[in-house]
């Protein structure tokens, strides 16, 4: 039984073991309490310290984490990131949050022609989807990231 939720995201994310130079651009393939996921051409060892950056948010936005499984996928890695302390996870569940309203109102506009600002979406947003988007749970088991 999973203890943490997964949220399916395709936000931008740079991720670099923190004992190299080289950074790796990917997607989070999702997000939950306990971490995050992300598909590498490169695979990151297990136990590895990262720091990963989100440009699409901010430029200077930037968590620390831990890598705690990687798997071999058809094209490249797929690797899970355990967040280091509650502070990132909870950054990185508001990015992940600013995401899914800026999705949600360009699927309004695809699909029902209404133009929604930025505060028209998130209104809209949270009263249909925040309740099943935060559903609380800790970090506390490390196999459940990703």
């Amino acid at each position: 039984m999973r203890h943490f939720v997964r949220h399916p995201s395709e936000i931008p994310v740079d991720v670099r073991v923190i004992s190299e130079r080289a950074s790796h651009s990917s997607q989070i393939c999702n997000v939950s309490n306990g971490g995050l996921c992300c598909d590498l051409a490169q695979p990151l060892p297990v136990g590895a310290l990262v720091d990963y950056r989100i440009p699409q948010i901010a430029e200077d936005y930037l968590g620390c984490g831990r890598v705690v499984w990687c798997e071999r996928q058809c094209q490249g890695f797929r690797v899970g990131i355990q967040f280091s302390n509650e502070q990132d996870a909870y950054r990185a569940r508001m990015v992940e949050q600013l995401c899914q309203i800026e999705c949600y109102r360009r699927r309004v506009a695809q699909t029902e022609g209404r133009q929604l600002s930025g505060e028209q979406a998130a209104a809209e947003w949270i009263s249909r989807h925040a309740a099943d988007f935060d559903r609380c749970h800790t970090l506390s088991d490390l196999s459940e990231v990703g």
